[in-house]
């Protein structure tokens, strides 16, 4: 038995009994049952990277003669819309979503993982699907970082494996990463990288004022301390955390009862 320094299947005793509880009973997404939509993704830095992506894969999808791009890699700080964006254009292509990360690859004995891996791709790749692998470098690591461990090579090499064989016309990939530093770089020779900037102030007061309009709130003094502190706002999380503080102290002082405009 291998221990792997990733994720851990949860484990429980009812009755005398071992369950091991994974993530997600299903790994895969219908479209349609995707809440993220594209009316909701803010910022010209956003939806020109959405367009170009979008593009490509639909381009590829269907054309099997082409040798396309096997994939994308989302590069940039936590909050910046990676995952965001590959939620969406797998909903406005109609793809089916396969959303994989750590707890859904780690596997406690040696070559589980690397099963696992193969089930993925083989799943998504019977229809037109996307592939969307998030937090990629804590599942496939450098390899120098990891001091050549067997098993993170051998998991490393199916997935490598995989990738050379994906067929675009039907299948697309995309990983997110918060540290592009530590991914493999294997992946990064095999993948289109695109970084993610930190969001700017006309973005950051778009995200401001539709976060506060969903919770019915008014948005002035959440605009005004993203104009006082902008860098303080650089990503959705931290907007998010504003709207919410701000919601908070809107319902304590009796404001937040009906939406303002």
């Amino acid at each position: 038995m291998v221990c792997r320094p990733l994720y851990r299947a949860k484990r429980w005793r009812l009755k005398g009994e071992t369950l091991t509880s994974t993530k997600r009973d299903s790994l895969e997404i219908g479209w349609k049952e995707i809440p993220e939509s594209l009316q909701s993704c803010k910022g010209e830095d956003f939806q020109k990277t959405f367009a170009e992506v979008k593009n490509v894969i639909a381009h590829q999808l269907g054309n099997s003669s082409l040798k396309g791009i096997k994939g994308f890699i989302f590069y940039g700080e936590p909050g910046n819309g990676k995952t965001l964006m590959a939620k969406v254009l797998a909903k406005e292509l109609q793809l089916s979503l396969f959303f994989v990360d750590g707890s859904v690859i780690a596997r406690e004995l040696y070559g589980q993982s690397e099963r696992q891996i193969v089930k993925i791709f083989t799943t998504a790749g019977k229809k037109r699907s996307l592939i969307l692998i998030d937090d990629a470098e804590s599942v496939f690591p450098d390899r120098d970082w990891m001091k050549g461990e067997s098993w993170h090579v051998a998991q490393n090499n199916i997935l490598f494996h995989q990738i050379d064989d994906l067929d675009t016309s039907r299948t697309s990939l995309i990983m997110t990463t918060n540290k592009f530093q530590l991914l493999d770089s294997a992946l990064k020779d095999r993948l289109y990288a695109i970084e993610f900037p930190p969001v700017d102030q006309r973005t950051a007061l778009e995200v401001a004022r539709m976060k506060c309009a969903e919770k019915g709130i008014d948005s002035a003094r959440a605009e005004g301390q993203i104009v006082a502190e902008p860098e303080a706002f650089r990503s959705g999380r931290a907007i998010e955390k504003l709207v919410v503080r701000e919601y908070i102290r809107q319902i304590g002082e009796g404001e937040g009862n009906k939406l303002r405009t």
